[in-house]
């Protein structure tokens, strides 16, 4: 029970540090009248957005290890998880930068930003291989997939970029990312109270009361962006806490919206040089409702109800066998 209690007060403190937090925040951004810049490439619906506070990241990253801090000693694992959210949130920082005090909207080049992602994720896993076990997990049953090193390795590589990417790229409408990253870190909770894996569990469910925090200003309409910092780590979290479990696969189930809007993106591109036509009026797939006329909270919610659903599905199909 102490356990359970250790992590319903760890989830409550970092709800109401994060929350406290971020009106000093905000209020600090307006009046130095630093704010993220529109993508002229975007929709034209979100131009009223320009200079709307960003790097909120920052705020959830940071009460996040605080509290976190609070209830946990320095292992391995948390070496891990504090690595994850410094380097990729770092970068992100970098990014933002760019996009607030420089007034760049596209800031870093996509390839450059891949290639420090590249290593970052590399310099992780050199660290962390032997924390992670080799193999997928199945079910609950014991059955597992056993993979060698290499394969290993480069399955793992994948899965942090892909989360990332997917994470960030996701974040385009007020709430959404913030309210699927719930869901999703919810989900490793619940996967890693099933293993007895408190530490890790009390990860999850800190960062998944930090976006809630965050959320009570992200929601439609919006006070404040995540910003790189916050969706490049939150995402690098996910795919470092999936390994951790040993159920990686089901990523993609429980983060089923990141994997819409990151698939809607490669289809775009693909169809349109391949073909010189687009799928999708504009992509990511949330963008797409958008210049159909759906308004941006029902599509938030919506999607969320997807993510929810397919968390849903996941939980069943780990417990099941």
């Amino acid at each position: 029970m102490s356990e359970i209690r250790n992590l319903i007060f760890s989830f409550l403190g970092v709800f109401a540090l994060a929350l406290f937090l971020f009106p000093f925040f905000i209020g600090w951004q307006e009046k130095n009248h630093i704010g993220q810049k529109i993508k002229k490439e975007g929709p034209n619906l979100h131009l009223y957005k320009e200079n709307t506070p960003s790097m909120g990241g920052m705020i959830i990253v940071l009460s996040g290890l605080l509290v976190l801090s609070l209830f946990q000693k320095f292992t391995p694992q948390m070496g891990i998880i504090l690595i994850t959210l410094l380097s990729f949130g770092g970068l992100g920082l970098l990014d933002d930068y760019f996009k607030c005090f420089r007034g760049e909207p596209w800031s870093l080049k996509a390839r450059h930003k891949f290639l420090l992602q590249l290593v970052l994720a590399v310099f992780i896993l050199a660290i962390a291989f032997p924390l992670f076990p080799h193999h997928l997990a199945i079910s609950r049953g014991g059955r597992v997939i056993e993979l060698g090193s290499i394969p290993f390795f480069l399955y793992s590589l994948f899965l942090i970029l892909a989360s990332a990417n997917a994470f960030n790229i996701a974040d385009g409408l007020d709430g959404l990312s913030a309210g699927c990253g719930i869901l999703t870190f919810s989900f490793w909770m619940v996967v890693f109270l099933l293993q007895g894996d408190y530490s890790l569990a009390q990860v999850a469910v800190i960062f998944s009361g930090a976006l809630l925090s965050f959320l009570w200003f992200n929601f439609w309409p919006t006070r404040i962006f995540m910003g790189d910092c916050g969706s490049l780590s939150l995402g690098a979290l996910m795919g470092v806490l999936a390994l951790f479990s040993g159920y990686s696969w089901l990523l993609a189930l429980v983060g089923i919206v990141y994997v819409l809007d990151t698939l809607s993106v490669i289809l775009q591109v693909f169809s349109f040089r391949v073909f010189g036509k687009r799928i999708f009026l504009m992509s990511p797939l949330h963008h797409h409702f958008e210049l159909r006329g759906e308004k941006e909270s029902k599509i938030t919610v919506r999607f969320w109800i997807i993510q929810a659903v397919a968390v849903v599905v996941a939980l069943l199909s780990m417990v099941g066998g």
